[in-house]
């Protein structure tokens, strides 16, 4: 017993109990998943829980001609059918009313792999992780996906998905055929070369063309990059980013802007990803790795005002940290996710994403500055990070969110599940979209409709054509989904 008395006031030894104490805590830092899905209570809902909507029925796909079949009834009976993955586009495109819904997830086979074309053929319903996990043994990588591998392949093909590398352009741009079951129950084999354009249609038709089967998917070498990072001013960047494309050393890049209240909008840091000559045929793929430090941080950040500021130059420092280091092309195409769910009961995380030509980003910035508060500590509407990355102009699909060379800014979100904060958020958005229109932008459709019809129309002016050419190939009208209900009927 003295032992014990005279241990517990060593320095050392109270240090030590206060380390394993905190230890403990981090460790056990709870990790909810958000629940959502196509079962709960007989009401189908997607990521964000906003829209829910009782369906028909739920059917798992077996194989092509069950799907074929259930197609063709449809045609006959008046049914509607959508099509689902991973359920993460943000705004109904996954389900309707009263209809039947298409669960993809089993439908996620590998189905060949040719090394010497650099090429895989997979299933709609396999993930960027199944993909990614089939071709690391033979060093071989994606030529374009999303920062995360959690989505499905179908899925992400049908919001007409962008990713980090500056230089292969679109998703879409990598498929080199595709498999579709059509609206009225043909099975197709599709080319990027098909007269009858199914590709243009289909890849961010958000799930109104028909059913992804399968895709064959051009690839490149599992190149290893050594990353460089720079922390830059907001009126930097345009100049920064134009001297990174005119050279060929950088594959990939983002970029953060500040959301903190002593630097908000006015601080940023880039990161790139660039080429050192060497493949890797042997490192294996990452797992998530430091979750709970970093829910932790993004908790804090949450908070706002004093603890966003912490959380800006914690991620500063995390990031001045790996400078210098190096990755394979997979491993960097697999950035953490699960750290950032959010299930505080009453609100909501939602995304929304901004289009605005590269030349005219400053100009942008400085008026979003004018439109949000700095400080949204005490406000219902919190903005918590807005990542940028550089979208190519897109010449293949009809909704094409690109019309010229254009910065993407993906934003964070959080407001709560009242009416009068939905629609004070919904207001902000809005005015935060015309803002966008006025400088030539266009905003992103997979996410929840905050936007006006008007604003749609603006944003995509071809949204006719796509309309014309959804009754022509869908006659019936069998493939629907509350964004078809929302924005093109």
């Amino acid at each position: 017993m003295q032992a014990i008395k005279e241990l517990s006031i060593k320095p050392w030894f109270l240090g030590s109990l206060v380390f394993v104490f905190v230890v403990v805590i981090l460790w056990n830092i709870p990790i909810e998943k958000r629940k959502y899905g196509l079962s709960q209570g007989n009401l189908a809902t997607d990521y964000t829980g906003l829209l829910p909507e009782r369906v028909e029925r739920v059917v798992k796909a077996e194989n092509r001609m069950e799907l074929q079949k259930i197609v063709k009834q449809a045609n006959k009976n008046g049914q509607q059918i959508s099509v689902a993955g991973l359920q993460h586009s943000q705004g109904g495109h996954t389900y309707f009313k009263n209809g039947v819904v298409l669960d993809m997830r089993t439908f996620n086979e590998v189905l060949e792999i040719d090394k010497q074309e650099k090429t895989i053929r997979v299933e709609g319903g396999a993930t960027w992780e199944d993909v990614q996990e089939a071709i690391t043994p033979y060093g071989l990588a994606l030529k374009v996906t999303q920062s995360q591998s959690i989505f499905s392949v179908g899925g992400s093909l049908s919001v007409n998905a962008h990713g980090r590398d500056i230089r292969f352009g679109s998703m879409a741009s990598t498929v080199k055929e595709m498999t579709l079951l059509t609206p009225i129950g043909e099975i197709k084999k599709v080319t990027r070369d098909n007269s009858e354009e199914w590709m243009k249609y289909v890849f961010g038709g958000y799930g109104l063309f028909g059913v992804i089967l399968d895709v064959t998917l051009e690839l490149t070498e599992n190149d290893v990059y050594t990353i460089h990072t720079e922390e830059l001013k907001t009126d930097e960047y345009e100049s920064y980013f134009n001297n990174l494309l005119d050279h060929n050393n950088t594959a990939l890049h983002y970029a953060r802007v500040s959301v903190a209240p002593n630097t908000f909008l006015d601080e940023m840091y880039v990161i790139d990803y660039n080429y050192t000559g060497k493949q890797d045929h042997k490192s294996s793929l990452k797992g998530e790795q430091g979750v709970h430090l970093s829910k932790l941080a993004l908790d804090l950040g949450r908070q706002g005002g004093f603890f966003e500021d912490v959380f800006w130059e914690t991620q500063k420092l995390y990031i001045d940290s790996i400078d210098g280091n190096t990755i394979t092309r997979n491993n960097a195409m697999r950035s953490e996710s699960t750290f950032m769910e959010f299930t505080k009961s009453g609100r909501i995380e939602v995304l929304q994403e901004f289009f605005v030509p590269v030349n005219s980003y400053e100009e942008y910035i400085n008026d979003v500055k004018q439109l949000l508060s700095p400080n949204d500590k005490n406000e219902d509407f919190k903005v918590h990070n807005i990542t940028v990355r550089y979208v190519a102009q897109d010449n293949l699909t009809s909704l094409n969110y690109a019309k010229e060379d254009m910065f993407g800014l993906v934003i964070l979100i959080q407001h709560g599940l009242k009416e009068k904060e939905i629609a004070n958020a919904q207001e902000i958005i809005q005015d935060w979209t015309s803002l966008t229109l006025e400088h030539g932008g266009t905003y992103y459709l997979p996410y929840y409709r905050y936007q006006t019809k008007e604003q749609f129309i603006k944003s995509y002016p071809e949204w006719k054509k796509f309309q014309k050419e959804k009754l022509r190939r869908d006659p019936n009208e069998v493939f629907q989904n509350l964004f078809y209900d929302y924005y093109i009927k």
